[in-house]
């Protein structure tokens, strides 16, 4: 299980001024939006359309650019085809010839899902992933460091910087994304649905990213990195801060993301509040895991 406590229903309504139920409908829904798209922009990308799944494979040998998303079958759907469909999400992987994770979300369906998982090669992979919203304008913000500069992307030079420090704070493998921003440039440089951000301090090097993404109309936080020699000095805070006011700029309301073990406290000074998590799975060995 994951070390932080999800916020209770009385907690997430007052906080977001919705019922919980919409609040973590819409934050599932965003954010199965956002991560079947992202990883279908690299050039070597194919996305997989099932009858409860959707699944988006960038081709690179990074799990995380590599998912199933959700088990939505309509009501009454037989196990028969629910466990032909995990066959045929593990056999587009394994094509693909790429590691992977499934993402199962608050409410699957079938309720029971994980299991059926497990009986078709599928392990849970603990933690599981906080999904964290908050409301916009932000109502809380720490303070901040006034020598943090943070801009939007605009040039290829920002899109190289970006990529040596995703896969520098993200711990990519050797050779891997080496050009993963710049390869999508169109879709970063365009500001829609993508805007990345970028920071530094005091005029020195590019030294963190974020990204503010629009999915199923809801604005979400993603790619928060800093290079491990800036860090503890703003530069996320910063990120962070400018993503919530333009997001609120343009009229929206509620912002979601999926929190890491370090970047959860972080969220948490803006107002985040932690609503449900997601439950993950990768294909295992027997008997390696749960």
């Amino acid at each position: 299980m994951n070390q932080f406590k999800r916020a209770t229903l009385e907690i997430i309504e007052t906080r977001l001024g919705r019922p919980p139920a919409e609040v973590i409908h819409l934050t599932d829904q965003h954010t199965k939006a956002v991560q079947s798209w992202l990883p279908t922009r690299y050039p070597q990308a194919a996305h997989f359309d099932g009858l409860g799944v959707t699944a988006g494979s960038s081709g690179l040998e990074v799990s995380l650019l590599n998912l199933a998303l959700g088990s939505d079958y309509p009501p009454g759907t037989d196990e028969a085809t629910i466990t032909a469909e995990i066959q045929a999400v593990k056999q587009f992987f394994a094509e693909r010839d790429v590691p992977w994770y499934w993402w199962i979300g608050p409410n699957p369906r079938p309720s029971d899902v994980g299991k059926l998982l497990k009986q078709h090669g599928m392990g849970f992979d603990p933690p599981t992933l906080p999904a964290m919203a908050a409301p916009l304008p932000a109502i809380e913000t720490p303070e901040l460091n006034p020598a943090a500069e943070v801009w939007l992307a605009d040039c290829i030079e920002d899109l190289q910087a970006a990529s040596t420090i995703r896969r520098i704070a993200f711990n990519f493998p050797p050779g891997i994304a080496l050009d993963y921003f710049e390869s999508m440039a169109e879709d970063w440089l365009r500001g829609d649905p993508a805007r990345l951000y970028m920071a530094r301090l005091d005029g020195g090097p590019t030294a963190a990213i974020g990204a503010l993404i629009i999915g199923y109309g809801l604005p979400g936080v993603y790619i928060m990195a800093t290079l491990p020699e800036w860090g503890r000095r703003g530069l996320g805070k910063a990120i962070l801060n400018r993503i919530l006011s333009d997001a609120a700029d343009q009229g929206h309301d509620m912002i979601a993301l999926t929190a890491g073990t370090k970047g959860y406290p972080l969220y948490r000074q803006f107002g985040f509040e932690h609503v449900f998590d997601y439950t993950i799975y990768r294909p295992v060995e027997e008997d390696t895991f749960e």
